[in-house]
């Protein structure tokens, strides 16, 4: 096990503190962090047989920045989450690429690692953007701006939404019965007007709607 400080960026499902409790088995406190070379984008699919969506995936690029969480591990704790990144592979981040947002004007001592994907696998009509996956990341972000002033300061989740490369028209609104969206996601309307907002008014009326036939099984990004 290491003896320095282990730390997960979590760019994707991981933003949000349920999702962290179901990868993780608790739920971690994270802090919110803008990272300086890294590219984060729809491009990560999971192996295996079945229906799977289209996730986020990051990768190293000097060209590119995103925001996202940073929680505490232990080194077993880290190895859980290796095994459970099946298809993607651990890489560092450089400390001085992290930049706080939660008042501390630097990153805390320690490794800090995000899992990236084997290859770029962009969304199509087999394997799409869902929605339900989407409002899993935005309801993190909203989660963020709710906690930490300097992060809403910042506009957390339009960022994300500006920090995500390779949207794709395959996408699929698969939020139980979507007409009444409110009852089952309730940042249904705040999450559609970011879209809206963010990525423009034609790029959201193109979003298919479709019945619930994916899992909410989000990998651990």
């Amino acid at each position: 096990m290491p003896d320095t400080p282990q730390f997960i960026f979590g760019y994707g499902s991981l933003l949000e503190s349920q999702s962290r409790a179901m990868t993780s088995g608790s739920e971690r406190y994270a802090f919110p962090v803008n990272v300086a070379g890294i590219q984060r984008g729809w491009f990560g699919q999971a192996d295996g047989a079945g229906l799977s969506p289209t996730y986020l995936g990051a990768i190293l690029d000097p060209n590119y920045k995103c925001n996202g969480v940073m929680f505490a591990v232990s080194g077993q704790q880290l190895e859980a989450f290796d095994e459970h990144e099946t298809g993607y592979t651990r890489e560092r981040i450089d400390q001085q690429n992290i930049s706080m947002l939660d008042g501390r004007t630097d990153a805390p001592e320690g490794d800090i690692w995000f899992y990236a994907p084997f290859e770029k696998r962009f969304a199509s009509p087999q394997f799409p953007i869902v929605q339900s996956y989407l409002d899993i990341c935005l309801n993190g972000c909203l989660e963020i701006e709710s906690t930490f002033p300097l992060a809403r300061e910042a506009r957390f989740a339009e960022t994300f939404l500006k920090t995500s490369t390779d949207w794709s028209s395959y996408w699929v609104n698969d939020r139980i019965f979507p007409r009444l969206a409110f009852i089952h996601q309730p940042q249904a309307g705040t999450i559609d007007e970011l879209i809206r907002k963010v990525l423009g008014e034609e790029m959201f009326l193109n979003i298919e709607i479709e019945p619930a036939s994916w899992t909410r099984n989000p990998t651990g990004r």
